[in-house]
């Protein structure tokens, strides 16, 4: 990767496998310049706090990732195959290629979790460089990736998790072909949005107890392609919002065939304190007793 002045301007440029960039061009300054102004529509999205952004990032830079995900050598992934996931993951630290490090590079900047703040309101956040649960995501076909809450603190750091984002790389990925991104609304245990993973595409949602996303769907591409992303998480040092946790671990949500009040048992076990938990069992047992 070579970053250069364009001989026609003073503009400075990135060169990318032969291709060169504007360096302003690698975020659309439009949706940039709107963040404040889409606060609310992050804020008051159901089931929880989230935004669609297609177009954030340039298409040609975005597409100059695509060969870098063939090129990561086996031991830079982590397989995952088991009843709950079938995908893999870059190890954190992994060497990424030129395209794909400035995509992390440019996440991670002041400049790009300034814009984060002001489309979400949330201060102080963090970005985190050994990409632990980021980095490159990649499904094949059978992949699956059932619905969950992520972990609510870094394993290292043990700062709080607050957003993810994860930019889609999919070129002409249908609907049909499985993959869709599911949030669930934590009260119906049912999904109540959707996003199709298409090429250019960005999610951003907020990290809370109630957050549980996933495509539970295998996907069947008819030429044999994997579902691409790229993710990554930023963090707080603590939280004013009442949502604080300590699982260090992705929790599963349980299948929707249990009942309504089976799923909300469920989903509270995953992100109340034990200590609170195990008294509010005990209020219930000693309140269900008194009315004999």
């Amino acid at each position: 990767m070579d970053v250069a002045a364009a001989q026609s301007s003073t503009e400075a440029a990135v060169v990318l496998n032969g291709t060169d960039i504007p360096l302003a061009d690698l975020l659309n300054p439009d949706l940039v310049a709107r963040a404040a102004s889409q606060r609310e529509q992050f804020a008051t999205a159901a089931p929880y706090p989230h935004i669609v952004l297609d177009d954030l990032f340039s298409p040609v830079f975005l597409d100059q990732t695509l060969p870098e995900f063939d090129a990561l050598q086996d031991g830079g992934w982590m397989e995952f195959r088991n009843e709950r996931e079938t995908t893999r993951r870059s190890r954190p630290q992994a060497q990424f290629g030129p395209a794909t490090q400035l995509y992390f590079d440019l996440v991670s900047s002041p400049r790009f979790i300034a814009f984060l703040s002001e489309l979400t309101g949330i201060t102080g956040l963090v970005a985190d460089p050994l990409l632990r649960g980021g980095g490159m995501h990649e499904s094949r076909p059978g992949g699956k990736f059932d619905v969950h809450l992520d972990f609510a603190k870094h394993p290292v750091t043990q700062l709080d998790n607050r957003l993810t984002l994860i930019t889609y790389l999919n070129h002409g990925w249908q609907r049909e072909w499985g993959g869709v991104l599911e949030l669930w609304d934590a009260d119906t245990g049912r999904c109540a949005a959707d996003v199709v993973p298409v090429f250019g595409r960005t999610l951003l949602f907020a990290h809370t107890p109630r957050s549980l996303h996933g495509h539970p769907v295998g996907i069947t591409p008819p030429d044999g392609r994997g579902r691409r992303s790229l993710t990554a998480y930023y963090y707080t040092n603590g939280r004013d919002d009442e949502a604080a946790a300590e699982r260090f671990t992705t929790y599963f949500a349980p299948k929707p065939a249990l009942t309504g009040r089976e799923r909300a048992g469920e989903v509270a076990r995953a992100v109340v304190p034990p200590v609170l938990y195990d008294a509010a069992r005990g209020l219930v047992r000693r309140a269900g007793r008194g009315g004999n």
